[in-house]
């Protein structure tokens, strides 16, 4: 599951809802004076997979579901999972990963199906989708849920696309003017939140004007905490 958002006006906006079984992964918040991330823990390594750095960098990889396509093992290729990983890292710049998906065959790791919002300090936005390719968004907002967009399928219906979240997302970022806050954004992670087996358990929002983040667990809202970067 999960839900990515990015939003362009007076203020640089990045949230994201993670909606994870922890009985299925293992997962961590990592704070530090440079860094805000969701960490997933694979036997002996840890890989930053949801958040953003204090330059702005933010990355994720919700789960893509859907038809499953992507390119072959092989020499040529860049898993996307690893990419947010040395994005968010510090490892790699916005330029680094624009390059990389112009060079590389972006691939999936073992086992699953992903896909990215990565966004960079300056706005700079990239849609990312293994076996479908990947864009710039020109537009001032973006939104991810759990299938592709950068093709279309024969059906949404199914309930772990997220289509209902993903429409619910689209339209308030649509509608939303330049003064659209980080309040606002945090409000809207709420509204999309997920309960049961695969509920929210960490949403965050990013202001660049603040260097700040804002998070709260568990879908609980009003356990709001803000971290600062130095």
């Amino acid at each position: 599951m999960c839900t990515a958002i990015a939003h362009k006006g007076k203020d640089l906006l990045y949230g994201f809802n993670l909606d994870i079984d922890p009985a299925v992964w293992h997962y961590a918040v990592y704070k530090s004076s440079s860094l805000f991330a969701v960490g997933i823990t694979v036997g002996k390594t840890t890989y930053y997979v949801h958040g953003v750095n204090k330059n702005g960098c933010f990355g994720n990889v919700p789960y893509m579901n859907g038809e499953r396509l992507a390119p072959p093992r092989g020499m040529g290729r860049a898993r996307i999972d690893l990419i947010s990983d040395r994005y968010l890292r510090g490892k790699y710049s916005f330029e680094t990963v624009e390059k990389l998906l112009c060079t590389k065959a972006i691939v999936n790791p073992p086992a699953a199906t992903m896909h990215s919002l990565i966004g960079s300090g300056a706005g700079e936005l990239l849609i990312v989708e293994p076996g479908y390719g990947w864009k710039r968004v020109d537009g001032p907002f973006a939104v991810l849920a759990n299938f592709p967009v950068l093709t279309t399928l024969p059906d949404y219906s199914a309930p772990f696309y997220g289509k209902e979240r993903y429409d619910r997302a689209y339209s308030v970022l649509q509608e939303a003017g330049e003064d659209f806050s980080a309040a606002d954004a945090l409000r809207l992670l709420y509204e999309t939140r997920q309960e049961g087996q695969w509920a929210t358990r960490v949403s965050f929002v990013y202001s660049r004007n603040e260097n700040a983040v804002y998070y709260f667990p568990d879908g609980d809202i009003s356990r709001r905490s803000r971290h600062m970067f130095a």
